[in-house]
């Protein structure tokens, strides 16, 4: 059986105009073509910073390399791992943004077809 699990993932992308080097992006480095996306398992944040086994020195210079790219507005984080939360009848639900508007979703992996989805589904705020 296989699931629908995107919202495990993040995705950044060059946005800088040039190729790049990334150094400091997971597991070694990456190179990016101008508007190139790429994903990782997990929080981009919490990869680079344990990237090289959580080293503290290398950990703090990849984690300032990335927050520099950032501010200098040669990367985009365009997803990081949705949060998963328990809505007032037990049932976990994930926070979307649909037209602008913030609500909660089945989790990813309910919407494979693979598993029946608990009862509840969409529902939004405002």
């Amino acid at each position: 059986m296989k699931y629908d699990t995107h919202c495990f993932y993040s995705t950044v992308r060059n946005i800088s105009g040039v190729r790049m080097v990334f150094g400091f992006l997971p597991p070694h480095g990456r190179e990016l073509q101008i508007n190139e996306q790429y994903t990782v398992f997990g929080n981009i944040i919490e990869a680079v910073a344990i990237r090289d086994g959580g080293d503290r020195n290398t950990s703090q210079r990849h984690v300032t390399a990335l927050l520099g790219a950032v501010n200098r507005g040669e990367l985009a984080i365009i997803q990081t791992p949705s949060i998963i939360i328990l809505d007032d009848s037990g049932k976990s639900v994930m926070l979307v943004m649909r037209n602008g508007v913030l609500g909660t979703d089945d989790p990813c992996w309910y919407s494979s077809g693979s598993v029946v989805s608990p009862k509840g589904g969409r529902q939004f705020i405002g």
